[in-house]
């Protein structure tokens, strides 16, 4: 089952674009058509890209230690950005090659192979593709929803060059060759962008989206309406998410009971966001700092628990000599 690991469902796309590359490839230099060999390119990246998201989550993989006291999540990030960066070089790539054979155009030859090789492309990208967002969404793995876009945009130019293929075939005019090797190449440098910023954004420690935030939020207030998170700090490492609160609580609380509820806080957090680490730090009231003084604290941040009976303060020494 490649389902037991992010690793395993990684291996599946090594293997998936591997057969795909060779045939593309093949079928590019028997047949010279502009778009197959574009085509060819883009899954040599994929492939590419596939080695590298499984190199990715073998180390991210790895427990924390001396060195990466908060783990190695972020080999995921690295991955994707520097994914992201060679898709670019592909679609330059694909530009001059592109415009090479609009100037110079090479008639297509095996016309009904290279047609063949299109239509098994999309239909098993598509399928490779839908296991890895699976996948993605399981063990929550940028790497692997990374590789997953880069097959479903395969499946899109695939699809794109397969057309214009049978255009070719019923006019024999080459721009329905080169124009859609053209729009494989813009497609592919979008994909490089969305990638490479995404992939960014968790190398920089961009927050998390706010809807994950307003969820803490209100998990938060979930446990005491008069609870509040002053302060909420968040990133994620890979599929890790880092998160610092900052709670207001009553100065005159216990330690016990204040440790009770962030623990309590904490694990419903990593209920909702499984792997989660999370920091809280609870500060005094300093609102009600007078009241809290006295033996009856009435301050709206309180836990609401009786506070101890107040035992009368013995005499001093020096009081008792005085005497």
């Amino acid at each position: 089952m490649f389902f037991k690991s992010p690793q395993r469902a990684a291996l599946l796309s090594i293997i998936s674009n591997l057969t795909l590359t060779s045939g593309k490839a093949g079928v590019a230099v028997m047949s010279g058509s502009t778009a197959i060999l574009s085509e060819a390119l883009h899954s040599s990246l994929d492939l590419l890209a596939s080695l590298m998201a499984w190199i990715a989550l073998k180390f991210s993989a790895s427990p924390p230690d001396r060195e990466h006291p908060y783990g190695h999540g972020k080999f995921e990030n690295l991955s994707g950005f520097l994914e992201g960066l060679l898709i670019f070089a592909v679609a330059v790539g694909i530009f001059y090659q592109a415009g090479q054979r609009l100037f110079h155009p090479v008639p297509v030859r095996f016309l009904y192979t290279a047609m063949g090789m299109m239509g098994l492309s999309a239909g098993l990208n598509l399928l490779v593709a839908t296991y890895l967002y699976k996948a993605a969404r399981r063990f929550d793995s940028v790497a692997l929803e990374a590789d997953a876009a880069h097959l479903l945009t395969d499946v899109y130019t695939s699809v794109g060059v397969l057309i214009g293929l049978v255009g070719y075939y019923l006019s024999g005019h080459h721009l329905f060759d080169t124009i859609p090797a053209l729009l494989v190449g813009l497609v592919i440098l979008y994909t490089a962008a969305r990638i490479t910023w995404k992939s960014l954004s968790g190398l920089i420690d961009t927050r998390l989206p706010e809807t994950e935030e307003h969820k803490i939020r209100e998990l938060v207030r979930s446990f005491s309406p008069i609870l509040e998170l002053t302060k909420l700090k968040s990133r994620k490492s890979g599929p890790v998410r880092h998160l610092d609160l900052v709670l207001l609580i009553c100065g005159r609380e216990s330690l016990t009971k204040i440790h009770t509820l962030c623990d309590d806080i904490e694990a419903q957090i990593k209920a909702q966001f499984p792997g989660a680490l999370v920091h809280i730090h609870p500060e005094p009231c300093l609102k009600g700092e007078n009241r809290c003084l006295s033996e009856t604290c009435t301050c709206p941040f309180r836990l609401d628990i009786t506070l101890p009976a107040s035992e009368p303060t013995p005499p001093s020494p020096r009081q008792d000599n005085n005497r």
